[in-house]
């Protein structure tokens, strides 16, 4: 058995760093500045990166700080916990959606488009179990109920999901869950939909703003304000370092691991992965030579027997 390794030039990261720039900027040339600089302005996924991003923010600001989020030109039916609705489930009554109101309830096991505004109990969720909280909220107050205590607000991904909620609930009520009409996009068209909301935010009235910042003390909530305000804001990724990857590969028999079209192939694969888990964007990768000009070098293998010789290499 073989075991060969070689070390690959990687531009990306593994995880996605947050940089705090405290320098007062207009959204669109923040936007420039972390383009440049990084990948790109702050996307966020979870209430794990929200926390990040407010850590990362220095002691003294207690202002707002610009993130990637910005007014889209579309509307898009999205899940609370930022779920891809890709390929979506849904259970309308007829004539719904009539577009009378960005927030759903289920009644009577049907789907209705309703005005967030309004107080309704609602369902949450957590380890794939469902919870009916009696206490009525409006849409985004029920939301951050759910995340403070339980998950997030409940998704429904197919019938039998539809079922088990419908045996959560009172009969006869309107009943707040996940699904709400989203206008808002990533910088990065990131096309997950997670979002983080002050009190009565996002205001729908035209002039109200079309680009968003983080609150440094509420908890880490949005606002949108207009794009020309000038304050700090926050980066993510780092494609100005590179970084060495070692990879280690076990191969029984003869390897051919030095062969050109076989690490190029090697790399196409790292690649596609890379992407796929967007940790990727638009770096370059290559083997990294020694000074015999290959990428791959035999290991010297040990083998330990029950009588703690060692066979092999000396």
């Amino acid at each position: 058995m073989l075991i060969l390794t070689g070390l690959f030039w990687s531009s990306s990261g593994l995880s996605r760093p947050y940089h705090y720039i405290n320098a007062a900027m207009s959204w669109p040339e923040a936007q420039s500045y972390c383009r440049e600089r990084f990948t790109d302005l702050a996307t966020v996924d979870s209430m794990d990166d929200v926390n990040r991003l407010v850590n990362k923010v220095d002691a003294g600001y207690s202002g707002s700080v610009w993130i990637g989020l910005k007014r889209g030109t579309q509307k898009q039916w999205s899940w609370s916990n930022g779920e891809n609705t890709t390929s979506q489930y849904y259970n309308w009554a007829s004539g719904q959606p009539n577009w009378d109101g960005d927030c759903v309830v289920i009644f009577s096991g049907f789907w209705h488009n309703m005005s967030c505004s309004y107080k309704r109990y609602f369902v949450c969720y957590k380890n794939d179990g469902y919870f009916f909280i009696q206490n009525a909220k409006i849409w985004t107050d029920a939301r951050n109920y759910c995340r403070q205590y339980y998950t997030d607000l409940a998704t429904i991904h197919n019938s039998e999901e539809n079922d088990q909620v419908i045996m959560k609930v009172l009969s006869g009520w309107y009943i707040w869950f996940g699904l709400f009409l989203d206008s808002w996009e990533w910088s990065d068209q990131w096309d997950l939909r997670f979002r983080h909301w002050a009190a009565g935010q996002p205001l729908m009235s035209s002039g109200s703003g079309d680009c968003v910042g983080m609150s440094t003390t509420d908890s880490g909530r949005w606002a949108h304000y207009s794009c020309d305000l000038q304050q700090p804001f926050i980066c993510y990724g780092d494609d100005k370092r590179k970084q060495i990857v070692r990879l280690k590969v076990t191969c029984k028999g003869k390897c051919a691991l030095n062969d050109p079209s076989l690490q190029t192939a090697i790399l196409n694969e790292i690649s596609e992965k890379l992407k796929n888990m967007r940790l990727e964007s638009d770096s370059k990768i290559s083997w990294r030579k020694g000074g015999d000009g290959e990428a791959f070098h035999q290991e010297n293998s040990h083998i330990v027997n029950l009588d703690n010789k060692c066979n092999g290499h000396p």
